[in-house]
């Protein structure tokens, strides 16, 4: 499987204004400071089963500058989570009008940008594992993104140490918070649309630009705050702060109870 040339990131960089094509999205691809926040992402996949992905394509067109398009790294995940809504399509009507208001002529620095951003397609395949992998750890392979097969089941995926999903009682916490929320969401009788309970999840993950369980500790403070908010802006949430009723536990009472019980 090949990969996109430097010559055609490099244009595609320099269209890209170096700014998220997503509509409404201002979020560099590379900040000023070298750390990079965006993705080369496939409008039809580059591996059969993946978003959008095309048959008839030959690895060349996979790879060609048509076929791509530069995300952040939240809204990458958007796209090709939802292909029903972002089809190839919509995907190139968005890359085609963002060039148009965002779009500049190449300088001598895209190239080494466009090598940047092609480092972020490594990838590595592992099949038929029984053990462990370990991934951006100290001596182990590096890689942004893997491949596993495996005769299993279910694969799972830890989340490394220092997140809020290494931690349980953190990560316990921050589920709790989720399930009240969907609670009092789905009550909303007024709503105009189809309640979702997976659409919080897709809200952090848009607001942070990871999952939440990958967030680090530090973040666990702001983002309760964040959860508690939404619950206390629901119809119940209201209700409940009107007649002075908690509608949630706080950290503390919810470590307590879950530790006696």
């Amino acid at each position: 499987m090949g990969q996109p040339t430097t010559t055609t990131i490099k244009r595609l960089f320099a269209l890209s204004g170096n700014i998220c094509a997503f509509p409404g999205c201002q979020l560099p691809i590379i900040e000023s400071g070298g750390t990079v926040t965006g993705e080369i992402c496939h409008i039809h996949a580059r591996n059969s089963g993946g978003p959008r992905f095309d048959e008839s394509q030959s690895d060349a067109e996979r790879n060609d500058f048509d076929n791509l398009i530069l995300l952040c790294r939240a809204h990458h995940k958007v796209v090709d989570s939802q292909i029903d809504s972002y089809s190839a399509d919509v995907l190139r009507d968005i890359k085609e009008i963002h060039q148009n208001v965002a779009g500049r002529p190449e300088q001598p620095a895209d190239s080494v940008f466009a090598k940047i951003l092609l480092n972020g397609l490594q990838q590595i395949d592992i099949s038929d594992n029984t053990g462990n992998i370990a991934i951006n750890s100290p001596g182990a392979i590096q890689a942004r993104t893997v491949n596993i097969k495996s005769a299993r089941n279910h694969v799972a995926v830890n989340a490394p140490p220092g997140t809020i999903g290494s931690d349980q009682g953190q990560s316990r916490y921050v589920q709790y918070l989720i399930n009240r929320y969907n609670q009092f969401a789905r009550e909303n009788k007024s709503r105009s649309t189809k309640f979702s309970y997976g659409a919080i999840s897709v809200n952090i993950e848009r607001r942070y630009g990871a999952s939440w369980k990958l967030l680090p500790s530090e973040k666990f403070e702001e983002l309760c705050d964040y959860l508690q908010q939404r619950i206390l802006k629901t119809i119940i949430g209201r209700w409940n702060t009107g007649k002075g009723q908690n509608s949630f536990s706080t950290y503390s009472e919810f470590s307590t109870k879950t530790s006696t019980s």
